[in-house]
């Protein structure tokens, strides 16, 4: 038999042809078609599914294990797709050479049941999950350095109510955050600060997206001077926090200032600040926050890559955001 029969270009319902694990195996690139290919249809969907969810479930477990050892989890999909890559290769093994070829054993009917999972199963459960439990988010600014770097991908659990202390996610979208931000501060400048002390215009929010610390909650007065921040009269201890010298660098035209409040945070709302203080679009300029802008709570580095040298920070990979 050719490989193109082998292979099912001239497949058709009706036919006798054999099935060939190896075929099999390939196909399983895309989880469940090489179950398709070896005659099992409902088999290939059911497994598709199953590894769909069980890859969600491994990525919620990975957020709430405080501990490197929580990298295991992120290896759950690709082991799913060997084991089912395999199950293909047996059932395809165990089909007699005379197999008599189904409705489903043709090429476009193994990309359409592909392509309907693929629109229908994966953004369902990103909606349901994705949505309301856990995601992903890349890092493009280094408003939150040293605790966040640019270009980590962070990962957000939506159920852990976040409070004084913790990172979380604010989400813009849908605000016009863009005129949102530039009515309360002037854009240019900010630029300028940002180009003489980085050497470049990147903006420290992406798409009304940003990352901050949760410095006050509702009924908390906040009061900075100095640079150095206290609620309710006490002086917080911020070992995260890094500030450049502005002074040196551009004198007093400078958005932030050393001195803020005191003022009191409302209710359902969040006073918030960035831990490169000097770097950050926060609280001191766009008020305190309404805990409906809050997106999630920022629990793990799920993924540190650095650009400059090209290399993966290993160190902070699967660790915990504090």
């Amino acid at each position: 038999m050719s490989d193109k029969v082998a292979l099912g270009v001239y497949e058709k319902a009706g036919k006798t042809a054999s099935r060939s694990p190896l075929v099999a195996l390939l196909l399983s690139v895309c989880p469940g078609l090489g179950q398709q290919y070896a005659g099992h249809l409902v088999r290939g969907i059911t497994l598709y599914i199953v590894l769909i969810i069980v890859s969600w479930l491994a990525a919620i477990a990975f957020t709430y294990v405080d501990s490197r050892i929580s990298i295991v989890f992120l290896a759950v999909p690709f082991v799913g797709m060997a084991a089912i890559a395999v199950d293909a290769w047996r059932r395809a093994s165990k089909q007699p050479e005379e197999y008599q070829l189904k409705w489903f054993n043709r090429p476009v009917i193994y990309i359409a049941v592909f392509l309907f999972l693929l629109v229908t199963v994966n953004p369902l459960m990103d909606m349901l999950v994705g949505g309301n439990v856990v995601r992903a988010f890349p890092v493009t600014s280094s408003s939150m350095a040293p605790t966040v770097l640019k270009n980590d991908l962070l990962v957000i659990n939506k159920l852990t109510e976040p409070g004084r202390g913790d990172v979380v996610l604010l989400d813009y979208r849908g605000d016009n955050a863009s005129s949102r931000f530039s009515d309360v501060i002037d854009i240019d400048l900010f630029k300028r600060i940002i180009n003489s002390l980085f050497g470049t215009d990147e903006m420290p929010y992406k798409d009304g997206q940003l990352v901050r610390r949760i410095v006050a909650v509702s009924g908390d007065t906040v009061e900075i001077r100095d640079g150095n921040v206290a609620v309710n009269g006490e002086k917080l201890d911020e070992p995260y926090r890094y500030s450049h010298d502005l002074d040196e660098t551009i004198g007093d035209e400078t958005p932030f200032g050393e001195d803020f409040g005191p003022e009191t945070v409302p209710e359902d709302s969040f006073f918030v600040l960035g831990d490169n203080r000097n770097f950050s679009i926060d609280s001191r300029i766009l008020g305190s926050i309404s805990t409906q802008k809050v997106a999630g709570k920022v629990t793990k580095v799920f993924w540190s890559w650095n650009f400059g040298e090209n290399t993966i920070h290993w160190e902070r990979t699967a660790m915990p955001v504090k």
